[in-house]
């Protein structure tokens, strides 16, 4: 036997480059641990093929253990297997760990802020406005925005300059997501931020759901959920019901734009509802109020502006335009993922109806013939469409569907959002009737500035816990626009 180990060692030590291992011993290392592997592996492989079979006794054993243990032995598997596992040695999340390490730098980061992309939306927009706090907050180059999916992100161009991006989920590549969160996790626990922040990133959700204990010992862990979405049968889906049940004792607080889903969350997932803090987004853009009468330039028309997607309900849209023929609709979308809104090509061969592709700006797509904008939906948080839509003063009608009564009077919503007949009516009140309009027109700018200004989206930032140091006062609204580094 000693023999033996003898020669097994003389073996290993031939197989080692000198010159190599004094270069990069790393490399070296792993190559050595690969080929051992490989050996360990042929060996186990004619252990497992009958030279050594399992005992009988260790067969039965399992076989009473799985009543007890289900996944022990799953359905239609067999003690045989347990005969020989081999362990697969790469190092390959080690060269990307490396990599990942060496895009960060050298630089300490106090807050990160880790989102799957940053795309035209809502929550994508909610993030700049972190970004800008954090950028005007600490110091040029603390601040840390980590992308963990490997997809497109045109709105990088406003990041302000003094934050730095971590294209994590570029580095990673197609690597699965139990290797991604745990990369994601060790980096986050070798960096020791004072504060992470996750919006929306499925990474680090299952971060914090796994390893939320290990990550809050130097970190504080806050997270954003807007609202619930919906399956096919109507089931409410999405990050607060997948995880947050996992997650919520790891974590200081969420940050929800309304106030309508904190309690919802609270009553149904027995989550407290002390932990979110409702965050009113502030609007980002220069308001021009429109004084005057509000008079229609020709015959009234519709505006309506959203993605084509099952949310969005584009069959109530394609109801109210076949009650309102004598209406035009000027209609600005495009469809995303997932299959087409079937009702999308109806809606295209309607005659009082214009479809129009995709929209920067809200403003470029209003017209002095616009009475209403009509806003379809089956779910929302509180979109920042309409928002838009009441900066740009033109009336707004919606159901009453999640947080959009935090910005709209709850007597004017529809009260249910399949009531065609609903929207009918408060469309034609507004294009017959300019009082009405100026009315709504009115009460929506006072919404709008009604706690949604930067200075009062600061102090609620700053009033929660490890979140902010103390900041200064920052009068300007508008979003800094800047360079990536």
């Amino acid at each position: 036997m000693g023999a033996l180990l003898m020669r097994r060692l003389f073996a290993l030590a031939r197989r080692v480059d000198v010159r190599q291992l004094l270069r990069n011993p790393r490399m070296e290392l792993g190559r050595i641990m690969v080929w051992l592997g490989r050996r360990i592996e042929r060996v186990g492989r004619n252990t497992g093929s009958g030279h050594r079979p399992m005992p009988d006794w260790l067969h039965e054993e399992m076989v009473a253990l799985a009543a007890i243990e289900p996944e022990l032995l799953r359905e239609g598997d067999e003690p045989r297997r347990f005969g020989h596992a081999s362990i697969p040695l790469t190092n390959r999340p080690g060269e990307i760990y490396r990599e990942l390490v060496e895009s960060v730098g050298t630089q300490s980061a106090s807050h990160v802020l880790i989102l799957p992309w940053l795309v035209r939306g809502g929550a994508d927009r909610g993030a700049l406005h972190h970004l800008r706090v954090w950028a005007e907050a600490l110091p040029a180059g603390k601040a840390l925005l980590v992308l963990t999916e490997d997809v497109a992100s045109p709105w990088l161009e406003r990041v302000p300059a003094a934050v730095r991006v971590l294209p994590f989920g570029r580095i990673v590549g197609g690597m699965a997501l139990p290797g991604r969160v745990q990369l994601l996790t060790r980096l986050l626990l070798q960096m020791q931020p004072a504060v992470i922040h996750n919006i929306n990133s499925r990474v680090a959700w299952q971060a914090f759901a796994q390893h939320g204990l290990a990550l809050r010992q130097k970190s504080g862990l806050f997270a954003s959920l807007f609202c619930d979405d919906r399956d096919e049968e109507g089931v409410p889906t999405g990050f607060a019901r997948s995880h947050l049940r996992d997650s919520y004792a790891n974590l200081v607080t969420v940050f929800c734009d309304n106030s309508v889903y904190p309690n919802i969350w609270s009553r149904e997932l027995g989550v407290p509802r002390q932990l979110f803090s409702v965050l009113r987004f502030p609007y980002d853009q220069k308001v021009v109020r429109k004084e005057g009468p509000y008079l229609i330039e020709g015959p009234a028309r519709v505006l309506w502006a959203g993605r084509f997607d099952r949310q969005k309900r584009l069959d109530i849209l394609l109801q109210v335009a076949k009650s309102m023929p004598s209406v035009g609709f000027d209609v600005h979308g495009v469809s995303e993922l997932g299959r087409p809104d079937p009702a999308v090509k109806e809606i295209r061969g309607l005659p009082n109806v214009v479809l129009n592709g995709s929209f920067e700006r809200f403003d470029d797509i209003v017209r002095p013939t616009h009475a209403a904008l009509l806003f379809t939906t089956s779910w929302e948080g509180l979109p920042t469409l309409l928002l838009d839509a009441a900066a740009a003063g033109l009336p707004i009608v919606a159901p009453a569907v999640g947080g959009i009564g935090d910005l709209l009077d709850a007597a004017w919503l529809v009260d249910d959002p399949d009531d065609v007949a609903g929207f009918v009516a408060r469309l034609k009140d507004l294009g017959h009737d300019q009082a009405l309009r100026e009315q709504r027109r009115i009460e929506q700018y006072a919404s709008l500035s009604d706690g949604r200004d930067w200075s009062t989206f600061v102090k609620t930032l700053q009033d929660i816990p490890f979140y902010l140091p103390e900041l200064p006062a920052a009068p300007d609204i508008s979003i800094e626009q800047g360079r990536i580094q």
